[in-house]
């Protein structure tokens, strides 16, 4: 999905300079043509200097400590967390913070905007204790017991199962290793739709937590906006049958496609091509997105993807409910029992709860985000940016989002898990 948006960006968006449309598509082609594992199409391209990093190189250059734990799911995966300790304190028992990352992205998302905009950095430099967590089918968690990524079930899974096993067996261990009673956990778009499925569907988890921080919460979808999704949910029957004859199930991480991301957004010189080609599925609001950022960002995009995940969210798009993955009928008696994918109870999630949505969020509209406020037991803090341009990429693209948002944030989290 990343690689059709910024191809049709590339191909139809205005560049500043009149006439250098033709000079760009060819540009275009000749990285496509020569796109491969073997090939470098980043040559003769100026670049940032963080982009390609991974979590391990760019925490050594900042100066922060790491530790690498695996843990095992109830269904086989091996997941990998990644951890910055808590250092500045004397005390060994400062509190611990649970990360969950957006779609196709890995732990390194919450870090790599550097230590005045990344909200897992801003945090470690208030010696929180950092867990970030890399869910089934990302880069760092391709293990499983008995399955292997080229069959088709290692695939078949969307945000319910990086809730209802993944954040749970992650939430066990940190307090496990820790010895706090309680953790604050963190998501972000499709995090957020695997933290509340976790606690709605495994309601003894609240107990373990002490504050859900949802930025762009993802329950409700009947409110989407974005071109791009509701056109994929609306032949999501099509897409699925075309992908599913092919065998084609998954994006699993290649680093050939990250540079082939990267150089697509480099063309113009100045990544504004790429943040627009975005607008479509996000919203637009190419001001305020950190264009050095965007590229570091891309990096290691695709970091992993089901395509189980999409049809889910279509279907969330079409049913206008939140609910566990739907089958079909047959599957669905096999599956739940019933002949209808249960509705998620989200009255049952009683941890406390802060939600912060935005206007221009083409996918967490501010209607849904209403409505699940509406629901919950125990909203802590639920607040809409004020700004009427903030889009769903400026929870971690934004230049002002610190200033405008996680500033905020910080001080409900101090407020529920005191450091």
């Amino acid at each position: 999905m990343y690689i059709l948006l910024l191809l049709v960006g590339a191909l139809f968006v205005p560049l500043r300079a009149e006439g250098s449309n033709s000079d760009q598509l060819k540009e275009l082609l000749g990285l496509i043509q020569n796109a491969g594992p073997e090939q470098n199409i980043l040559e003769n391209i100026e670049l940032p200097e963080d982009v390609f990093l991974n979590i391990s190189q760019y925490l050594e250059k900042y100066g922060y400590p790491l530790e690498t734990h695996q843990v095992e799911t109830d269904d086989g995966f091996t997941l990998t967390l990644h951890r910055i300790p808590a250092s500045k304190s004397i005390s060994k028992n400062n509190p611990a913070v649970l990360f969950v990352p957006p779609l196709m992205s890995s732990s390194i998302d919450w870090l790599n905007h550097g230590s005045n905009y990344s909200l897992g950095l801003l945090m470690s430099d208030l010696d929180y204790d950092i867990w970030l967590l890399n869910p089934r089918g990302t880069r760092y968690s391709m293990t499983h017991n008995t399955l292997n990524s080229t069959q088709k079930k290692f695939w078949s899974y969307s945000f319910h199962e990086k809730g209802y096993y993944d954040a749970a067996v992650s939430i066990d261990y940190v307090l496990n290793s820790t010895g706090q009673k309680k953790v604050t956990i963190v998501g972000y778009s499709e995090g957020t739709s695997a933290l509340l499925a976790l606690a709605a569907a495994r309601p003894e988890y609240n107990e373990k937590i002490n504050l859900i921080v949802l930025l762009s919460p993802i329950g409700y979808m009947g409110g989407v906006s974005s071109p791009i999704a509701l056109f994929l949910a609306k032949y999501m029957t099509e897409i699925k049958a075309l992908f599913e004859g092919v065998h084609f199930h998954a994006v699993p991480y290649a680093k050939w496609v990250s540079e082939l991301l990267v150089a697509i957004c480099s063309i113009d010189g100045s990544g504004e091509t790429c943040a627009a080609a975005l607008g479509p599925l996000v919203g637009y609001d190419t001001e305020e997105v950190d264009l050095d950022y965007l590229l570091i960002f891309i990096s290691d995009k695709p970091s992993g993807l089901a395509l189980q995940e999409l049809y889910h969210y279509g279907q969330e798009i079409l049913s206008e409910s939140f609910q566990q993955h739907d089958y079909g009928v047959v599957e669905n008696l096999l599956h739940y029992g019933t002949p209808e994918p249960p509705a998620y109870n989200v009255s049952q999630i009683t941890a406390p709860v802060a939600a912060y949505y935005a206007k221009n969020d083409f996918l967490a509209s501010v209607e849904d985000v209403e409505k699940l406020l509406e629901e919950l037991p125990n909203v802590a803090d639920g607040y809409l940016v004020e700004s009427e341009k903030f889009s769903h990429l400026d929870f971690f693209l934004g230049k002002h989002t610190r200033s405008v948002l996680y500033e905020r944030v910080l001080s409900v989290i101090q407020k529920y898990n005191p450091v």
